[in-house]
């Protein structure tokens, strides 16, 4: 038996010992398998078993130490929980003997979990639904949820969008207070609003867009003179009629942008207001911010003036109206009094496009696909629309207000700008050797500047060897950001560039108009917190990817009724280390070729290219598939190169 100072020595040696095992905190990151790793704040990862990652989930921040295994390996054993950041979720119900669980539908939980039989709210297998966390699996490793909502069986019409909102938490159909706030302006009215505003009603404006659209918020109008084109570009202004922080404004905050999915559309405000109240109708006098924008004969442009005008829009053309009348002069499908401004704004488009193309970055084509819904609320038919000479018409008018909008803010040290940074900083390297091979430069180009960038890039897009390099390139791309700053757009090449010209469907675009409101009065422009920004940005980029994984799911469920021995042509759009993307250009639905089990074939991370001794694959290329594995619900398509 051990004296008490002999206990002491062994007490101090175990406290020694535990001091010296090294202890960190990081955050849990899932991988495919059932293994995962812990990540630390300065980016040092170490590998968790399964064992120890069945007691945590993704996004878990715990305290941990690290333990030799072997000489070579080391691994990570959590030892508290700090926080949790995943605690709903949505996903399909599943009944296993008498185990019933929910099966997440999310990318970094590839577990089931339990729910208890007072937890399932009458859920049955197979049906869709939400669920809370109500055990956590640290440290038992058993987790366990409660139901929060039944969705729906997923033969349901609509259910696609019901558990897109669900899942990523978008606000529905408007409540009736949120309705009748709406109704209250409308019948408040805009008169004594028109009546302090420059008059522009005598400006042939017109509004283009597809035939069904009611919420106009752009409206065009150009003449020709000596220099060019005078080009003046109407948005509607709901900032005048809805005051910060009131209950209309905290609506158009939540929701931050309008949602589009396939048979359902989720304004940002009410229809009262967006469709109507501030909505470009024709024949109708509207509140609007007008850009007088001299175009000249080159394509070169400037901001003349900005002006909070009444307008009245001549007629509301189709998409499908002014690209006839533009290809054939086809008289008849444009009201008399546009025909003359609708003629000016294409020969207006068509500098501003050409001179963009020369000193900017443009974009190649992408179609549209509409998704034609039967009753059941499934797919019948998916047409591809090509975009027209309309379209791009509008688009041209929208890119060069918004920039010139931009330099004007940036003078006053005002605004809200999107940032683009160009290539990803990990992909610079691959980029630029890419770049000095095929373009034959005696060394590495660089980055550092916008006109560095634009340069390059272009020289990318005419080069014609092998590689489609500017597409290459443009798989590598940062991602856009809002911010405060005036910092450069690389990705279109403008040296700034804000959007106001979408105030009715995006939240950003709103609280620059009334920036610009305050800066024509003289008033300081109010400053937009960060913190807004990153919020304002989440909720968007929530609605779209919503809206692409609803749609996405649609689209499965359609290509699941071919024939199984369908063949496709496909276009190669990426590839990393273990597939290759490729799109169905007909219908604009995009699969996987898994590539990670062919031991014979390469990937070389420079070109986004797979090869197996003389056969190639890149970025641009056709290649004929067949289906190999759908699985509508999660969105995913397998397929086989025939």
């Amino acid at each position: 038996m051990l004296d008490k100072s002999a206990l002491s020595q062994l007490k101090t040696l175990k406290q020694e010992i535990h001091a010296s095992i090294p202890r960190f905190e990081g955050k849990v990151r899932s991988t495919a398998g059932r293994f995962g790793f812990v990540v630390t704040d300065d980016n040092q990862q170490y590998y968790l078993s399964p064992e120890e990652m069945d007691k945590v989930l993704p996004g878990d921040r715990v305290a941990f130490r690290v333990e030799q295994v072997d000489e070579k390996k080391s691994q990570a054993l959590i030892e508290t929980l700090v926080s949790t950041e995943m605690d709903e979720f949505c996903g399909v119900y599943l009944v296993k003997g008498k185990g019933h669980f929910i099966q997440p539908d999310h990318p970094a939980l590839n577990r089931w979990i339990f729910v208890p039989p007072k937890l399932r709210k009458g859920a049955e297998d197979g049906m869709l639904v939400s669920g809370k966390l109500s055990q956590h699996p640290y440290p038992s490793g058993k987790a366990q949820a409660a139901v929060t909502e039944v969705i729906g069986s997923q033969s349901e019409a609509g259910i696609e969008n019901r558990f897109m909102l669900n899942k990523w938490q978008l606000p529905g159909q408007f409540t009736e207070a949120e309705m009748n706030a709406a109704d209250a302006l409308v019948e408040q009215g805009i008169e004594s609003l028109l009546a302090e505003r420059t008059d522009l009603t005598d400006i042939a404006f017109v509004t283009i867009d597809s035939a069904s659209t009611r919420d106009l918020d752009d409206a065009l109008a150009a003449t020709a003179n000596d220099n060019g084109w005078l080009l003046q570009v109407a948005i509607a202004d709901p900032a005048a009629v809805i005051t910060p922080d009131s209950e209309l404004d905290k609506i158009a905050q939540t929701r931050a942008t309008s949602a589009y999915f396939a048979g359902l559309v989720l304004p940002m405000l009410p229809a009262a207001l967006s469709e109507q109240l501030c909505s470009l109708q024709p024949e109708q006098q509207r509140l609007a911010l007008v850009a007088d924008i001299q175009v000249n004969k080159e394509g070169a442009s400037e901001l003349l003036q900005l002006r909070q005008a009444k307008i009245e829009s001549k007629a509301k053309l189709s998409y499908l109206q002014v690209a006839e009348f533009m290809a054939d002069n086809a008289a008849g499908q444009i009201p008399e009094n546009s025909q003359s401004s609708v003629a000016a704004l294409a020969d207006c488009f068509r500098a501003l496009a050409a001179y963009r193309k020369s000193t900017a970055l443009t974009m190649d084509d992408r179609p549209d696909y509409r998704l034609v819904l039967g009753e059941d609320g499934k797919v019948q038919e998916i047409l591809r629309q090509d975009r027209n000479d309309a379209q791009k018409v509008v688009e041209e008018c929208m890119l060069v207000c918004n920039r010139l909008c931009a330099e004007w803010l940036d003078q006053r040290g005002a605004g809200i700008f999107v940032q683009h940074n160009g290539v990803r900083t990990e992909r610079i390297g691959d980029v630029t050797s890419l770049l000095k091979e095929s373009l034959g430069l005696e060394s590495k180009p660089k980055f550092k500047t916008l006109e560095d960038y634009v340069s390059l890039m272009q020289q990318a897009a005419a080069h014609e060897g092998p590689l489609a390099l500017k597409d290459i390139i443009s798989r590598q791309l940062d991602r856009s950001v809002l911010t405060s700053e005036g910092n450069p757009h690389m990705g279109l090449g403008f040296q700034r560039y804000t959007t106001m010209t979408s105030p009715l469907r995006k939240y950003n675009d709103l609280l620059v108009h009334r920036m610009i409101a305050k800066l024509l009065n003289e008033e300081e422009a109010d400053k937009v917190a960060p913190e807004t920004l990153a919020d304002i940005q989440d909720k968007q980029t929530r609605a779209r990817v919503a809206a692409n994984q609803s749609e996405q799911w649609l689209k499965l469920q359609w290509l699941q009724s071919l024939p199984k021995e369908a063949q496709f042509d496909a276009t190669i759009h990426y590839a990393n280390q273990s597939s290759i993307t490729v799109r169905l250009e007909d219908f604009g639905i995009d699969g996987q070729i898994e590539r990670r089990k062919q031991k014979d074939w390469t990937f070389q991370s420079k070109t986004l290219s797979h090869m197996n001794g003389d056969q190639r694959f890149d970025i641009g290329q056709v290649v004929r598939v067949r289906v190999e594995q759908i699985n509508p619900l999660n969105r995913e398509l397998k397929l086989a190169l025939v």
